[in-house]
């Protein structure tokens, strides 16, 4: 049994969406077996070129099965969210669903590449194997596209609005445990670039983003009430409420 952290560290813009500053929120969501979890946010704000912090995460996922999927799924949108909630969500929702059913080949994760896929046409989705082999596939084509797409399809942004991210990660227990085993610390962190599509005239060019995600294994050591305690969880009652529950 090991608990696995999923963060979304940073992103670093390289251009903007629109002609000046891009106002983004950062959306986050996950799914451990059978168990769908709410989708997470955080705005971020008025940014422009260069680097910036987020540090939004799910902590203390527990897995025990070797053939559990841990799937997440993670976008930026650019613009106002007030109005566009319900539609986002299932945007990041729908990305889970898609990692479900996937057969996962080999010892590597696999991801669903659709940035921009909600802003308009000309959008491809690729599989991305993460590993010795960075390379993309064209594996994915019209039933990968939907799994943002049709949270949006009738949907024109206003402005300059639109993802400038749009992915999900999905692997099983035991080939997370592969990537994790040679990495430093139990933490294996990785950083993807994206090419958004054009924004509408007067905005800026294609989006250019790259997102940091890591993923931390914790080992329970002695006491797994003692390791809980430490990490503010609790039983309630029996280790199967911790399958449910995430922090």
């Amino acid at each position: 049994m090991n608990f696995y952290t999923i963060r979304i560290e940073s992103f670093h813009v390289d251009s903007t969406r629109s002609r000046h500053t891009d106002t983004d929120t950062v959306f986050l969501g996950l799914q451990v077996g059978n168990t769908q979890f709410p989708v997470r946010s955080k705005l971020v704000g008025d940014v422009n070129n260069g680097d910036h912090a987020v540090s939004l995460s799910f902590s203390s996922a527990m897995i025990s099965d070797p053939e559990r999927a841990l799937i997440f799924s993670f976008s930026i949108f650019n613009g106002d969210t007030a109005s566009l909630s319900d539609m986002l969500n299932r945007a990041m929702t729908s990305l889970l669903t898609q990692g479900v059913h996937l057969t996962v080949p080999g010892p590597k994760i696999t991801s669903i590449n659709l940035s921009g896929a909600a802003a308009g046409a000309g959008v491809t989705a690729n599989t991305v194997g993460i590993s010795s082999l960075l390379a993309n596939t064209s594996a994915w084509s019209a039933v990968a596209t939907k799994a943002v797409a049709e949270a949006a399809i009738n949907f024109v942004f206003p402005n300059c609005d639109g993802y400038v991210i749009a992915d999900a990660v999905f692997a099983r227990h035991q080939q997370w445990n592969s990537i994790l085993d040679s990495a430093d610390n139990d933490v294996y962190r990785h950083t993807t670039r994206y090419a958004g599509t054009d924004s509408p005239a007067g905005c800026g060019g294609n989006s250019n983003y790259t997102i940091t995600w890591s993923i931390t294994r914790d080992r329970v050591r002695g006491s797994m009430r003692s390791f809980l305690r430490a990490r503010n969880r609790n039983l309630r009652p029996g280790l199967r409420s911790l399958a449910t529950s995430v922090g």
